[in-house]
């Protein structure tokens, strides 16, 4: 058993943030870092057009400091937005574009490259940094968390120890940050134990590409374009971006609210759609897709937000929910919250997070956009005007689970071949997880399954990006090797039927760019 003044529980923005403040403001704590990949930012994914006035607090002077990051960063010096038909594209005038959607100098970056850079500055503050780590879940005594157990390694397909098993040991802590993402395993489990949310959290899922292009191509350094419209139906809430990461290199994805109604949607197969457009096929030209991966973006809101602070735990950045989708931005929020987290730990008293949340602005921002998602229940074309007014609507407008929007019969039933599949989208996320360890993806019924299959023929089989659901022989196959852990199949089976737990240490995706 081990055990330190403040357990973190994710190397992401957030949990990398909080940690480094903490030290900056007590050299005497010991502060532990767990995270489940491989290496620093091998799981962090986003699209990422970046607010990094957050940094000159936590870190002054870092603009001119030495480093991959800070020389790859890439200013926005054009901000465009289109609406896209099947076959034209009409520029939005600026005036009509929300102004939080606004990215005139913000920073292009890539999240992977932050979290790397964060977490070696941690390092270097006295931080543990361990990589590879799973917790299991949290350790509650009299209703406060003390901590966590981690994950029982050595296990065969069977859940049976093998020759090099080791039990999960316990870490414990006076406090324990929860910062493990949107659908972090811990942070779902103290959620459920003590509540709080108006609204249940909904989500989007973001799929993105890494694109090489040639050195003389369409696109051009410095710019930042966001679409609506195609491929996403009225119904579908979402829409795409393209960065400039590098002259030759561009971020590609497309994000897709999971409360759309159609049963076969592919996500994966709606971005490689939206390449044939032929603005963005122009744009993307002889290009060559060279890194993937998906993940899920909480995007319910304030009223979704649940309490924050409980007996030992603070909650920050995704895993609490703090992402704006009026701006489409949460990195900021994620640091700034990490931040608030741990000047209320050194403090000692955690309940001043809140008050720390509203300091920062977070609070602010977050009740400005309340309805912003919500509104977009309504379709595309009620709702992009609602969401012009939305913050003047004092009421709170309620939203259900995304899996209880799934229709039986909707159906896109799109022809696409794509150039990238779903197989070669789990390639390019360079995804490994043993083969002979027990699936960390859980059907809890298969005679669920069977209904399933009847009723809504399977959505499972279509929603993941890599192809981890097949229907074989009558029956659901996991392939749970191909996961990008993006947690979708956890929130959208129409049936609740899938419990994503946590695999050994380690395994996943290995980002490098995303």
């Amino acid at each position: 058993m081990h055990s330190v003044d403040v357990l973190i529980i994710g190397a992401g923005p957030a949990g990398l943030a909080a940690a480094i403040r903490l030290k900056q403001k007590d050299k005497g704590l010991s502060v532990m870092v767990l995270d489940k990949a491989c290496d620093l930012g091998a799981h962090s994914l986003s699209g990422s057009v970046f607010e990094p006035a957050c940094l000159d607090e936590l870190l002054p002077g870092w603009r001119t400091a030495v480093g991959s990051f800070v020389s790859q960063m890439r200013p926005v010096e054009r901000d465009e937005m289109y609406f896209l038909t099947s076959r034209s594209a009409l520029r939005v005038p600026a005036f009509l574009v929300p102004s939080g959607m606004h990215h005139a100098g913000d920073q292009i970056i890539s999240l992977s490259r932050l979290v790397d850079w964060l977490g070696q500055i941690a390092i270097k503050e006295g931080v543990d940094v361990y990589h590879g780590v799973s917790a299991a879940s949290l350790l509650w005594e009299n209703g406060a968390v003390k901590g966590v157990r981690l994950v029982d390694q050595g296990l065969d397909k069977d859940r049976k120890p093998k020759e090099n098993f080791l039990q999960g040991e316990q870490v414990c802590a006076h406090t324990t940050i929860l910062a493990d993402g949107a659908r972090g395993v811990l942070s779902r489990e103290y959620i459920s134990k003590v509540g709080g949310n108006k609204n249940p959290q909904v989500y989007s899922l973001g799929v993105k590409q890494i694109i090489r292009l040639p050195q003389k191509n369409n696109f051009g350094p410095g710019r930042a374009i966001h679409t609506l419209g195609f491929p996403n139906r009225p119904d579908v809430f979402g829409g795409s971006f393209f960065y400039s990461l590098a002259p030759d290199l561009v971020a590609v994805g497309l994000i897709l609210g999971l409360d759309w109604r159609y049963t076969d949607l592919d996500a994966q197969k709606e971005l490689e759609l939206l390449k044939t457009h032929p603005l963005i096929a122009r744009f993307l030209k002889d290009g060559e897709v060279i890194e993937a991966g998906a993940k899920v973006i909480p995007e319910g809101g304030f009223f979704a937000l649940p309490k924050l602070v409980s007996q030992g735990a603070i909650l920050i950045g995704d895993a609490a929910g703090f992402v704006n989708m009026e701006k489409i931005k949460g990195i900021h929020y994620a640091i700034r919250s990490g931040m608030a987290a741990a000047d209320a730990v050194v403090a000692g008293d955690l309940s001043t997070y809140e008050v720390n949340l509203k300091a920062a602005g977070i609070w602010n921002a977050m009740h400005q956009a309340r309805n912003f998602r919500a509104v977009f229940q309504a379709g595309l074309f009620i709702g992009a005007p609602l969401s012009m007014v939305q913050r003047y609507w004092p009421l709170r407008i309620g939203m259900p689970k995304d899996h209880m929007r799934t229709q039986k019969g909707a159906c896109l039933k799109r022809t696409l071949k794509p150039v990238i599949d779903r197989e070669r989208f789990a390639f390019l996320s360079g995804t490994m997880h043993r083969e002979d360890e027990p699936s960390h993806l859980i059907i809890a019924d298969a005679a669920i399954c069977a209904r399933c299959e009847k009723e809504f023929q399977s959505p499972c089989t279509s929603f993941c990006p890599t192809q981890v659901y097949e229907r074989k022989a009558k029956a659901i196959h996991i392939s749970a090797t191909n996961c990008v852990h993006c947690g979708t199949c956890s929130v959208k089976c129409p049936f609740e039927n899938i419990t994503w737990t946590p695999p050994e240490g380690g395994e996943g995706p290995r980002h490098k760019m995303m």
